[in-house]
């Protein structure tokens, strides 16, 4: 009896040897261990054996029959890690090799004049700052002398994150999408770091009728200075040599005298349009970026109100201050020939590919 259980361990070894995948070392196993083990064809005789032979028989039947399933969970072991290893070999990747890389992308022509505008800008001594989209009614409106009677607000459609949420609250704790960028003006002056000279780019968000030149989103940046004897003529200069150098340097600018409630003196800024190469007209008809006068309205400029300055504890009297404020989308569409800035959100990839 003996002899046949070391005759049957010699086979389960030569078999074994000879499997290399889950399929088969689940018949050997089957072959071996379960209901029609071969092993239990041996023992069937067992009956027959003395007390003295079962005594013996049995543990070394045992031994085997434990000594097989160590082999087949060792062998599945073995068949995983070599599967493992030849999907590894088949798939490796040298992540030193350069692949050449196809429709990597690219920035988009808000983001590259954005960029343009803020590298302007700092060459010229200004500070790029950042703020939240979602604002205060007190940082939005209030610290920029728009109280809630005032009649800009009738005129200035806001995106309020809830109008009922919003009803019992006070202005510190309503919250609205920033309709303009200034409200970072105003948290840059209550750190009281003086003197400041600060761009602040970003997006904005108001419910506007779309054509050529408004969206109902869009990207700007302000721009704020707070010095000793600064005056409209540094804002002028200001304005004239950042369009030079983003446009071209015969670009025109013109200012108009317009009233915001914030800002005393205040203007408008036109800048000869690039697109219709300040005639008025195209191949089509008339320019509608610019309506056909040959200027665009790009910008906007101001001496910051002193009631603005009072409330961030800035005295009025000590310090000079302007502020001024531009479209980048509406920048980028001259920059680049678009001649409407609504396309730039229009995901138009034969558009935006071509910059």
């Amino acid at each position: 009896m003996q002899n046949k259980l070391l005759e049957l361990k010699e086979i389960f070894l030569t078999n074994i040897k000879e499997i290399d995948k889950d399929i088969g070392l689940e018949e050997l196993e089957k072959d071996f261990l379960w209901k029609t083990w071969k092993l239990k064809e041996i023992l069937k005789w067992i009956k027959d054996l003395s007390v003295e032979d079962k005594k013996i028989i049995w543990p070394e039947a045992n031994k085997l029959k434990v000594f097989i399933e160590e082999q087949i969970s060792l062998k599945k072991i073995e068949i995983q890690e070599a599967k493992y290893a030849k999907i590894e070999e088949e798939e490796k990747i040298d992540v030193t090799l350069k692949f050449p890389q196809e429709n990597r992308g690219h920035k988009h022509p808000i983001s590259i004049t954005s960029k343009l505008l803020e590298e302007i800008f700092i060459s010229l001594g200004f500070k790029v700052e950042d703020g939240p989209h979602i604002e205060t009614e007190e940082f939005n409106f209030d610290k920029l002398n728009i109280p809630d009677d005032h009649p800009a607000r009738d005129v200035w459609d806001t995106f309020w994150v809830s109008d009922e949420i919003n009803k019992e609250k006070k202005s510190w704790d309503k919250y609205l999408l920033r309709t303009h960028t200034s409200p970072v003006q105003v948290r840059t002056m209550l750190k009281w770091e003086l003197p400041i000279k600060i761009v602040v780019p970003g997006r904005v968000f108001r419910y506007e009728q779309e054509d050529a030149r408004h969206t109902c989103n869009f990207y700007q940046l302000e721009g704020l200075v707070v010095w000793e004897w600064v005056t409209f003529w540094d804002l002028k200069w200001t304005l004239d040599t950042v369009m030079k150098s983003l446009l071209w340097k015969d670009t025109e600018i013109r200012l108009r005298p317009s009233i915001f409630p914030f800002t005393e003196p205040s203007a408008e800024v036109d800048v000869s349009c690039q697109i219709c190469k300040w005639t008025g007209k195209v191949k089509s008809g008339s320019c509608k970026m610019c309506s056909g006068v040959g200027w665009v309205e790009l910008l906007w400029a101001w001496m910051v109100h002193p009631k603005v300055l009072t409330d961030a504890w800035i005295d009025p009297e000590k310090y000079s201050w302007f502020a001024f404020g531009m479209w980048i989308d509406r920048i980028a569409a001259q920059r680049f020939g678009v001649s409407s800035s609504r396309m730039f959100y229009q995901s138009k990839l034969k558009l935006n590919e071509q910059f």
